[in-house]
């Protein structure tokens, strides 16, 4: 079941989001205070729960009035469809929002990661290096390609 981050679940979410991090992100970067205040001050969260458990989690925020851009979106689990659902519920938040586009950034590292974005009807549009060695491909994607 998908829902907003409650309070009671931002322990479990920011651990959540920490865990997701460390695969994607140099070593070190993802501190659990840090994730905590992304959390709950600077984006919108929703997870994926099942029996208490969070097996998944996607936040994001409003870039313009007509964009949204993904923070972050993770499943403890794969190939369940945890992040698709995810993603589909952020296209019909889109479309009930009048939101065109959403955009995210893909690490070049992480295949799995590029393909999920590309499934779910996400197209690259340009890249750019985080660091000297780390680089991250733009991509977007319309609400209505998510739910074809």
């Amino acid at each position: 079941m998908i829902e907003k981050l409650r309070k009671s679940d931002i322990p479990l979410a920011a651990k959540v989001y920490r865990k997701g991090l460390s695969m994607e992100i140099p070593k070190g970067d993802c501190k659990l205070s840090k994730s905590i205040d992304v959390l709950t001050n600077e984006t919108e969260c929703y997870v994926y729960k099942k029996e208490n458990k969070i097996y998944g989690l996607l936040s994001f925020y409003h870039k313009t009035k007509n964009k949204i851009a993904i923070d972050f979106i993770c499943a403890l689990k794969s190939r369940l469809g945890i992040g698709t659902n995810l993603m589909r519920m952020l296209a019909k938040y889109c479309i009930k929002h009048n939101i065109k586009y959403i955009y995210s950034n893909v690490s070049s590292r992480d295949d799995r990661v590029i393909k999920f974005y590309e499934a779910c009807g996400f197209r690259k549009y340009s890249y750019y290096y985080a660091t000297k060695k780390f680089l991250l491909y733009r991509v977007k994607a319309k609400p209505q390609d998510i739910l074809n």
